[in-house]
């Protein structure tokens, strides 16, 4: 959120209660956000209500390309569950690999200005450094270290030295912390993790464009749903790391894309998923360089009239592309039947359909669904019919139902 409103009564500090304020628009009273950060995830239930208002632009630049660094800020005593670094890695690097594609989240942005679908991941670093004394009061039971934004601020400095990496309008830094570490503002303790926030972006004083990532497999900030594996515990923050990344490309500096209200890209979607596909738990509903992944939607001014959107066409227009089924094997069987349908723009889909009968199906992949013929579908020749936010796409095969 671009704005950050926090209303909490005066009770004590062991209550947490006490410490999640709610989440309101720059039009309210009560502390703001600090100048410096933006695109303040709030936490699950205190999301804003988008009202149909739409991005504007108030002159600033936008991340026409990105690089993105993830730094793993993790001394001794403190720990992340196997998996999780190399997981958020893998998502960067697919978010990178599906560059220049209109079929995730991140086509989104190239409506804005003169963005474009180009990523690049420039590496991950572990930090094993000691934390500096707490510089915000301990908050909850289970929080051992708490750190302000002046301390994130100093371990993005210090990464980028040590790493030799680069600080410009293009490249940005993701400090992740782990599990049993929260962060709040500043010393006052007043807006913190998991209370408040599940992340946020801005820009340090030295002029890098980071985002904080407190370790988000925690009651506030996690859905519950792990297409990646429960074990990895990465999910979570995977899906507030999609809102800060899409974010920080459309306004770097906090003055570029924003509503009326303050809210960015990211904000007017906050914990709203869309259409889902694979089983509970495990809920996915984007498909990048093949691997799926739980993301909140961004907002679009332009499909067709201010909504969340899960992709984007390139070509504009918004909502991504109709699905196109270009195959389908077997061509004919009875119910039980599973048939495999390849094609295109398959990431959303809603509803499969035979003989105008709605089949149960599996998204396997942009490219791929499974789609298993039941009780009730009628017997003769038809084409499936695959929908997605963007229209319904006829098969110009036809199966036959025995």
């Amino acid at each position: 959120m671009k704005r950050l409103i926090v209303f909490a009564g005066v009770l004590a500090l062991a209550s947490t209660a006490a410490l999640v304020g709610s989440l309101q628009s720059a039009s309210g009273s009560g502390a703001q956000t600090p100048t410096n950060i933006g695109g303040v995830v709030p936490v699950i239930g205190k999301q804003v209500g988008n009202a149909g208002n739409p991005l504007l632009y108030h002159g600033g630049p936008v991340m026409t390309t990105n690089k993105t660094y993830a730094i793993y800020w993790v001394p001794s005593g403190y720990s992340i569950a196997p998996g999780y670094d190399t997981t958020i890695n893998q998502f960067f690097g697919d978010v990178a690999h599906d560059s220049n594609m209109g079929t995730n989240v991140y086509a989104v942005d190239t409506q804005y200005s003169s963005i474009h679908y180009s990523s690049t991941f420039g590496g991950a670093y572990t930090d094993t450094t000691a934390f500096p004394s707490s510089g915000c009061p301990i908050y909850e039971g289970d929080i051992t270290e708490c750190l302000t934004d002046a301390q994130i601020q100093t371990e993005v400095d210090n990464a980028i030295s040590h790493n030799g990496w680069t600080r410009n309008g293009t490249n940005m830094f993701f400090v992740f912390t782990p599990a049993g570490v929260g962060s709040c503002f500043d010393s006052s303790g007043g807006t913190c993790a998991y209370t408040a926030y599940c992340a946020y972006h801005g820009d340090t004083n030295s002029g890098a464009i980071y985002a904080n990532q407190p370790y988000a497999a925690h009651a506030g900030c996690d859905e519950g749903q792990y297409p990646n594996g429960s074990s990895n515990q990465a999910d979570p923050t995977i899906n507030v790391t999609s809102h800060e990344h899409n974010e920080a490309i459309t306004d770097p500096q906090l003055n570029a894309w924003y509503d009326a209200s303050g809210e960015e890209i990211g904000d007017k979607c906050a914990w709203n998923f869309g259409p889902l596909s694979g089983p509970g738990g495990g809920e996915y509903n984007q498909t990048i360089n093949g691997h799926h992944y739980f993301l909140q939607m961004e907002w679009s001014n332009t499909n067709p009239t201010n909504q969340c959107v899960q992709t984007y066409s390139l070509g504009g227009g918004g909502g991504g592309s109709v699905p196109k089924i270009t195959f389908l094997f077997p061509l004919s069987g009875t119910v039980g039947t599973n048939v495999t349908l390849t094609g295109q723009h398959f990431t959303g889909t809603t509803s499969v359909k035979l003989g105008g009968k709605a089949e149960s199906f599996t998204v396997n992949s942009d490219t791929k669904i499974t789609a298993r013929i039941t009780v009730g579908t009628p017997k003769g020749s038809f084409p499936f019919a695959v929908t997605n936010a963007a229209g319904a796409g006829t098969s110009s095969i036809k199966f036959s139902v025995h």
